[in-house]
């Protein structure tokens, strides 16, 4: 099968020309898009309809404009009747002959018309125009004097048009419509907001909404005498215009105020009941909404409503009397035409792809057999087959294709096989499991490591291989991971312990990454069992240990006899045999040096150095070591300077180690500078903190070793260095005290030149501000006393120095610090800062006496979720200024106070 398919592909060398023109996929490809053409007419097509719908649409916006703005102006001459009315009946001879007879006694001069006899004429014509709208319900006429006392009141009552005895006629005056009416220009009749009827101050119960139209009326004198208003039932009044009307369509009358009527069609009631602004009833429609927001004539649509706005001019000022309407359709009708078309367009597009369609499918399946073929061929291949029955030979696309990728296969073949060797033979165990914990690869050194086959490991948890207290806690990690809560141990090596199929717990190296395969995050391990390191570093710690001390008695008697030797020596010893003494002398103190750093440095590695902090005299001390060192030095013809600063600084601690410090300083600088150069000791202080510079005029420190300057066991190769021998501790066991005092240490250097060393430690009021002379925390506790877990310095005097007088505060720069300090001393808050040089500050919660009725907050520059149960408050130190985190630590000062006053 293989070979006919090969040599169906393989041809003669004169023929590739001919296939290359005739049969190539690219002329093929042709081929079959000419026979596409036809789709061509769908797009036409969708133009056209695009065209139309346009025009449809455009069409449609006429139509809704042209009858918003003919229904707009039926509803405008409900208002102008209205005010046709009340100047028509301004202008009535009751209403000056109410004036006249009033201001003369009830009766009037003219024709001796008495008041009564005008007030009834005035009722009949009141009660004429009532009768000619039914939507008028009580027409008036009010005067300013008595408080706005009505003079003329007609309604439509329970037996017909009513007038109201006079007795019975109230007074205006506390309305707001009143003060609306008898501010109004002369002659211009005004409209209230639409609100429901008032009767003696407050609704008459009926809940009619009503509309005011009112008229000014003036004496002969041009004083205001009061006004003429008409009460209008306004939801009758659009009712009425709608049924007029008898619109077809969905629309909405709308004031300026807001307050609505709409008009429904189809299964819809015919008119709804009048919705008042304040008052309303159910919600706006979506679309109504928009429109009132807007206030503009326009074309509004919603994914239900299609309409046009629409807002007559009025010649009157007030809102209620501005009336816009909104016709609305059904988005379904209003693009019903062009939907219609839109469905041709569709049918016919429809017609012609399937046209295309056979027509392609037929070409398709034949140009496409030999690519079959090869496709078939690639996907039932081995990994390992070098697929060479590929048809290279072919002169088009597919011959290329063909041997493209025979050329990638036998590179992933040859990359498999060197990945394969390097995995299989690697000596660090290798493995590989998913975001679920479950191993998927498990390399050979695995095997060795743990003792289980991959067969029988791979799908098992990974957390087989660990400890239970660890494993219980892994699936946790992970998920936290998957979440971005997790993660800080990736990309780092660290060392725990594993478990093997045996059982047997051993020390393991572990760097851990993340992976993306297939577009799933893994996790892979790099496994190194160091049990044999392990042994190793044990054993040769009790090896320096024994000999170390096993060194130390023997060298002290030998110092003191060799002293005692020279003193009781003669003074005509033979100069051979005093040579003799004094070099076994200095052999004596070189060993006992040596001795001494060797244990130094395992106590330092072992962390059981202890330190006696009290108050000391920077300076001085800096003196005395200058004053020790200087019989070294002077041996060695180098001068030695010091540049002391004049003020005293005070500094907490421990004497002897920093005398040690000073020392490994001043005889390095002294060993390295040059014969008759100079070392310079100085000091200084900037802020807080006190800073000793130690300054030779050696060769520099070289570029190469500047990185393992402060490793153990590690000397510079220089020949000034290698005039006096060392051990190469002195400057790790330097840097670890300092750092073991909260100091820093550091080294500008210049080739050639020489070399400053640097210290700097924190002067006394800024490590721990409230300790006495004699190291111990004070006993009064009228502060708040706070245990602060945090290694930047820096920050905690900032927190420090804004606390002063409401806190005191007790600095820790490790886990054990803090630990030795919670079982000395009683805390009222702890505050921890998580990622520490000795592990997870939050560990030290689990040394808190009392978590439960202790303050603790958490102060971490990791911007993440800490879900414990003891932990009250945290802070993140990016998302937070040094400012604020005083204030906030004020407040929980403060509320500890509170506390402790109510206990």
């Amino acid at each position: 099968m293989a070979d006919n398919t090969t040599s169906m592909y393989r041809g003669s060398t004169s023929d590739r020309p001919h296939i290359q023109r005739r049969n190539g996929l690219s002329y093929r490809i042709m081929a079959l898009t000419a026979c596409c053409v036809a789709i061509s007419t769908f797009a036409i097509g969708t133009i056209s309809f695009l065209k139309i719908r346009t025009e449809s649409d455009r069409l449609a916006q006429v139509n809704l404009q042209t009858e918003a703005q003919i229904l707009s102006q039926r509803f405008y001459l409900d208002y102008y009747i209205i005010a046709n009315d009340l100047v028509t009946i301004s202008q009535t001879p009751p209403i000056q002959g109410l004036i006249r007879s009033i201001q003369n006694g009830d009766i009037d001069p003219t024709d001796g018309s008495t008041t009564d006899q005008w007030r009834s004429r005035l009722a009949t014509i009141f009660r004429a125009v009532l009768r000619g709208r039914s939507d008028y319900f009580q027409f008036r006429y009010i005067s300013a004097a008595d408080d706005g006392r009505e003079l003329v009141r007609v309604e439509i009552g329970a037996d017909g048009y009513e007038t109201t005895p006079k007795e019975e006629l109230q007074r205006k005056s506390d309305e707001p419509y009143y003060q609306q009416a008898m501010l109004a220009p002369k002659g211009q009749v005004t409209f209230s907001k639409v609100t429901y009827n008032r009767e003696r101050g407050s609704e008459d119960g009926n809940q009619t909404p009503t509309l005011r139209g009112m008229y000014p009326i003036d004496a002969s004198d041009g004083s205001r005498f009061g006004f003429l208003i008409i009460n209008v039932n306004y939801e009758k009044m659009l009712q009425n215009a709608f049924q007029e009307i008898a619109p077809k369509r969905h629309i909405f009358v709308i004031n300026d105020l807001g307050d609505f009527m709409e008009h429904g069609i189809g299964s819809h009631q015919k008119t709804y009941r009048l919705e008042l602004h304040d008052k309303l009833t159910r919600p706006i429609p979506p679309i109504l909404n928009n429109v009132m927001v807007s206030g503009k004539d326009g074309f509004f649509a919603n994914s239900e409503t299609v309409g046009y706005y629409v807002r007559q001019d009025s010649v009157f000022d007030q809102a209620s009397a501005n009336l816009g309407v909104f016709v609305a359709v059904p988005r379904e009708e209003y693009f019903a035409t062009a939907n219609q078309n839109l469905v041709q367009f569709i049918l016919l597009g429809l017609l012609l792809i399937g046209l295309s369609t056979v027509i392609a499918t037929v070409f398709a399946r034949r140009m496409m057999l030999p690519l079959s073929a090869l496709t078939n061929r690639v996907r039932f291949s081995g990994p390992d087959d070098r697929l060479d029955d590929l048809p290279t030979l072919r002169s088009d696309e597919i011959g290329e294709l063909a041997e493209a990728i025979q050329s990638r296969n036998l590179k992933l073949i040859e990359g498999r096989q060197r990945s394969a060797a390097i995995v299989n033979n690697v000596v660090d165990g290798l493995i590989l499991i998913n975001d679920a914990g479950k191993i998927i690869e498990f390399n050979p050194s695995c095997e060795r490591i743990f003792g289980y086959n991959a067969e029988e490991i791979i799908g098992s948890n990974v957390s087989k291989l660990m400890k239970p207290e660890i494993a219980r806690s892994h699936d946790n990690y992970l998920q936290r991971f998957r979440e971005g809560n997790g993660g800080k141990v990736i990309d780092k090596l660290r060392e725990l312990e594993a478990v093997d199929r045996w059982g047997r717990v051993f020390p393991i190296e572990l760097a851990i990454n993340v992976v993306q395969v297939d577009g799933k995050t893994k996790y892979s391990g790099i496994i190194r069992d160091i049990s044999e390191r392990k042994e190793v570093e044990r054993l040769r710690g009790e090896f320096v240990s024994t000999v170390s001390h096993e060194l130390r008695t023997p060298l002290t008697s030998i110092r003191g006899s060799l002293s005692l030797i020279d003193t009781m020596a003669p003074k005509d010893l033979a100069p051979k045999v005093r040579q003799l003494i004094t070099m076994a002398q200095k052999n004596t103190e070189r060993l006992i040096v040596l001795v001494n750093d060797i244990l130094d440095f395992e106590k330092l590695q072992t962390e059981k150095t202890h330190y006696g902090f009290k108050n000391l005299n920077f300076n001085k001390e800096v003196q005395n070591a200058i004053e020790l060192n200087q019989g070294y030095a002077s041996d060695a013809e180098i001068e030695l300077k010091s540049e002391l600063v004049s003020k005293d600084l005070i500094v907490e601690l421990d004497a002897d180690k920093l005398q040690q410090i000073l020392s490994n300083l001043i005889s390095n600088a002294v060993k390295f500078t040059k014969v008759q150069g100079k070392v310079i000791v100085r000091t200084s202080h900037s802020g807080q903190r006190v800073r000793l510079e130690v300054e030779d005029e050696g060769n520099g420190i070289p570029e190469s070793f500047k990185a393992y300057i402060f490793e153990p066991f590690s000397q510079a190769e220089s020949g000034v260095a290698r005039r006096q021998s060392g051990t190469g501790l002195g400057l790790n066991i330097t840097k670890r005290i300092v750092e073991g005092m909260h100091g820093e240490i550091g080294f500008n250097t210049v080739i050639g030149t020489g070399t400053v060393f640097w210290v700097e430690f924190p002067l006394k009021n800024m490590i721990i501000s409230q300790t006495s002379d004699n190291g111990t925390l004070s006993t009064a506790r009228a502060k708040v006393r706070a245990l602060h877990l945090e290694d930047d310095t820096d920050f905690h005097i900032v927190l420090g120095t804004g606390m002063d007088g409401d806190l005191e505060l007790v600095h820790a720069r490790t886990i054990l610090e803090a630990r030795q300090l919670l079982e000395r001393y009683t805390f009222d808050l702890i505050i921890i800062d998580r990622m520490l040089k000795d592990g997870e500050g939050l560990d030290l919660i689990k040394y808190v006496p009392n978590p439960d009725k202790t303050k603790i907050v958490v102060v971490t520059a990791r911007d993440e979720n800490i879900h414990h149960i003891y932990v009250d408050d945290i802070l993140v130190k990016s998302r937070n200024r040094p400012g604020d985190f005083v204030n906030r630590f004020a407040v929980i000062v403060d509320e500890i106070k509170e506390r402790k006053r109510c206990a």
